[in-house]
């Protein structure tokens, strides 16, 4: 019985209002200086592709734009004297888990990230998925599962959906985006 109530009372913070819609590589623009620079940018509306190459020696942290949905309710309407929306979601962190295809896996790794979206609005953040762990300890076919934690304006800790997506390292010079 005791089992049984323990049970009962566990949380799961995960919330199917806030779903991970897609994962996009971010596109580089140069300024040709001087000094040349080139900066990345990560467009919501960008298409996902299978899976994204990366290439270890070159690799500056493997950063993709994960789309998220806040899909939950604006809260305005509930209490008339404040008049405030508590749903705006302000990530702060992506639990990922890596399986080197046939080979080893890495779970629970944390990745700090940032950023806020509105409710009602989907939004881009940005994970470096190679930040944590060097893409030079995994090759191959690498599957990434992941979902993103964070916090409500009310204090509420939420997490999104779980999701998946690969990357396949390559050694070839040039072979990954300018921007992973």
């Amino acid at each position: 019985m005791a089992a049984l109530l323990g049970v009962s009372c566990s949380t799961n913070n995960k919330n199917s209002a806030l779903v991970i819609s897609k994962v996009v590589l971010g596109t580089a623009t140069t300024d040709p200086g001087p000094p040349a620079v080139t900066t990345c940018s990560y467009d919501v509306g960008a298409n996902e592709f299978s899976y994204a190459q990366i290439d270890p020696a070159a690799n500056s942290g493997g950063t993709m734009g994960v789309v998220v949905q806040n899909n939950l309710l604006d809260t305005s309407s509930l209490n008339q004297e404040l008049r405030t929306n508590s749903a705006t979601f302000h990530p702060h962190q992506a639990v990922a888990d890596y399986e080197v295809i046939g080979g080893s896996t890495l779970t629970e790794q944390l990745i700090p990230v940032s950023g806020s979206i509105p409710t009602g609005t989907s939004g881009v953040v940005l994970v470096p998925f190679f930040s944590p762990i060097p893409a030079t300890m995994l090759s191959g076919v690498i599957r990434v599962s992941f979902w993103i934690e964070g916090l409500l304006d009310d204090g509420s800790t939420v997490r999104t959906s779980a999701r998946e997506y690969i990357f396949v390292t390559c050694a070839t010079a040039g072979c990954n985006s300018a921007c992973l």
